[in-house]
């Protein structure tokens, strides 16, 4: 049976064994933005006992490929396809998700402006810088990026390659840019922990943005990691 091993990039990893995605979260290692990292350096940078994580990880793994849990090998897949699901789960959940806690939040602050106000404040401001980020950033992949990669994945064209190869280099620049803010985010909030006594909306919003985030970091994943791989 195949085995994880620390001389693995974090990307390849996930793409093996989505279910790593959650155990990297857990321990604040980032496979997105820094997939092309080894397991090895992720473990050092942050101190974690390279036999426990491997063990762990690793019963993780033989469950998994043990189980009938549905999952898709995205580096096997046709690329259009993988383009697809990026859209239309990613994308789309993104632009659902940033307009639902762009009301709801500007809602909390009000309610809770006396006493969470700096928090709140600083929040909102976050999340603002985010919004703004991630919405020019889905819309060019989709309007320009995205269409020419299909057009390449017909026509092998070494100019057109080229063009794409410096177009993805922004798109990961931007990927950069967003995970910092999301550091960020996780940061002011303290790991998305409302305070206590905090209502039903406050906590709703803090965990939508756990949850945008967990989405953003398999998105990311998924351009970094695997399809931007294929050119």
């Amino acid at each position: 049976m195949d085995k994880l091993n620390i001389n693995q990039s974090l990307g390849d990893i996930v793409a093996v064994y989505p279910g790593a995605a959650r155990i990297f979260n857990k321990e604040g290692i980032d496979y997105c933005c820094h997939g092309n990292r080894t397991l090895e350096s992720a473990l050092v940078e942050k101190d974690i006992n390279f036999k426990e994580f491997l063990d762990y990880i690793n019963k993780s793994y033989d469950k998994f490929l043990n189980s009938k849990e549905a999952y898709i090998d995205w580096r096997l897949e046709d690329p259009n396809k993988l383009i697809e699901n990026i859209v239309d789960t990613h994308h789309a959940f993104t632009y659902r998700e940033l307009n639902e806690i762009d009301q709801l939040l500007v809602k909390v602050l009000k309610v809770h402006y006396s006493h969470s106000g700096e928090e709140l404040k600083t929040v909102h401001r976050l999340f603002g810088a985010l919004k703004t980020e991630l919405e020019e950033h889905l819309i060019k992949e989709e309007e320009e990026l995205f269409p020419m990669i299909g057009e390449y994945l017909i026509n092998k064209s070494p100019k057109l390659r080229d063009e794409i190869m410096q177009f993805i280099g922004v798109i990961e620049n931007e990927h950069t840019g967003a995970g910092h803010i999301l550091q960020d985010l996780y940061r002011e909030t303290n790991g998305y922990k409302t305070p206590e006594g905090a209502c039903t909306t406050f906590n709703l919003v803090y965990k939508k943005l756990d949850a945008l985030e967990k989405d953003l970091f398999i998105h990311i994943h998924k351009e970094n990691s695997i399809l931007f791989k294929i050119l």
